[in-house]
């Protein structure tokens, strides 16, 4: 057995370096993901996206996009898939539903592989959409609050230098 507890105490020795390392790692702020430049372009572009949202901005939103967007929408059903060129119309048309919103994202983890990044996240949002109006500009359903509390996931590209949505708008 005393040879077992040095290997335990050299393996502790060892490994104290690489566990102080990790302690004195950078992280973004508000978050547990390491600070390099790409990540924290990566969150810049998501915050854009999230505050042009609140702003009720949809180009500012459009402009987070990348040309290759294509989301499934959460479904297997190829008739509510979004692509870019749908996009603007889209995000629009939602816009013009909401009277008010109030969206946190709380940033979980980035992934990252050569030009393509993943970030997972937990979306904590309320919408209070307005009034829908019949033909005689009565109010036909009263004015509504969606919340929404749910994990997302926001695919990237890097577009020459900076970084672009292509999932998860």
């Amino acid at each position: 057995m005393p040879g077992r507890s040095l290997a335990l105490a050299l393996a502790a020795v060892l490994a104290a370096p690489s566990v102080a390392g990790c302690k004195n790692t950078a992280i973004i702020p508000g978050t547990e993901i390491p600070d390099t430049p790409d990540n924290r372009e990566i969150l810049q572009v998501i915050e854009r996206f999230r505050t042009s949202f609140v702003r009720q901005d949809p180009a500012g939103i459009l402009a987070t996009a990348h040309p290759t967007y294509y989301d499934e929408s959460g479904t297997d059903d190829p008739s509510d898939d979004i692509v870019y060129e749908e996009l603007g119309p889209i995000l629009r048309r939602r816009i013009a539903q909401l009277e008010s919103v109030r969206f946190t994202i709380e940033y979980l983890d980035v992934y990252m592989r050569r030009d393509r990044a993943t970030v997972n996240v937990w979306i904590d949002a309320t919408f209070r959409l307005k009034p829908i109006l019949g033909d005689d500009g009565m109010p036909r359903f009263p004015p509504r609050v969606v919340p929404k509390q749910d994990y997302a996931k926001f695919e990237l590209i890097r577009e020459g230098d900076s970084w672009l949505i292509t999932k998860g708008i």
